[in-house]
């Protein structure tokens, strides 16, 4: 077992290293001793499967998850959002149509959102705890990050135009602009990207589609 965990730890290059897989036949990485829920579970299983069995599974080998669950779209509707290692987005992205779509037949039709994993950091103050002169990455920021799930949202289509109205009662809304051309691909998933964005920031957001 501790030769596989090396052998592992080197695939995932940049992957948080106190995190372990769940199994040795599993997809999944997680805390060791957190199990996984009943979502991780499926995802894990249905990754496996295209692993043994599909043109998939040469690119699949060495990519994993971090965690996944279920987003309500409506009373009719649940989507699936993936969380993945930062280091393999490059990588999942290279199939990332093709594994979306397998994906989603083995999940009950279930619209299936990949999203890097990232981290925010706080803006540091003179109070902050931690004193080190390293600036803070525009990365790692609040906007940089929220920027970065509505980039993983609506991929492989690009985002071209942002533009935030505020309401009446001092409520924002954020309007995405998308180009045209990804209306044919993306047009059906429009309420499941706004239910994940609300979900995970905490932020309204409606996406329209221009000419460029």
């Amino acid at each position: 077992m501790k030769a596989y965990k090396q052998w592992y730890q080197r695939r995932v290059r940049g992957i948080n290293l106190s995190m372990t897989l769940f199994s040795q036949t599993s997809k999944l990485l997680k805390a060791e001793g957190e199990k996984p829920n009943a979502v991780e579970s499926a995802v894990s299983q249905a990754l496996l499967d295209l692993e043994a069995n599909s043109d998939l599974a040469n690119a699949l080998r060495g990519l994993y998850f971090v965690g996944a669950e279920e987003v309500v779209i409506r009373d009719d509707k649940v989507a699936v959002g993936i969380h993945i290692p930062f280091p393999q987005q490059k990588v999942y992205q290279k199939i990332q149509p093709k594994l979306v779509r397998e994906l989603e037949k083995k999940l009950s039709g279930k619209h299936v959102i990949f999203l890097a994993k990232r981290r925010i950091l706080s803006k540091p103050t003179r109070h902050s705890r931690n004193l080190s002169k390293q600036k803070r990455p525009r990365s790692r920021t609040l906007t940089a990050v929220h920027d970065s799930i509505l980039d993983d949202l609506v991929f492989p289509a690009e985002i071209c135009g942002k533009r935030k109205r505020v309401k009446l009662d001092g409520s924002q809304l954020l309007k995405v602009h998308l180009e045209k051309s990804a209306q044919i691909n993306t047009e059906t998933k429009v309420d499941t990207f706004m239910a994940v964005y609300k979900k995970l920031t905490g932020k309204d957001v409606v996406f329209e589609y221009v000419e460029n």
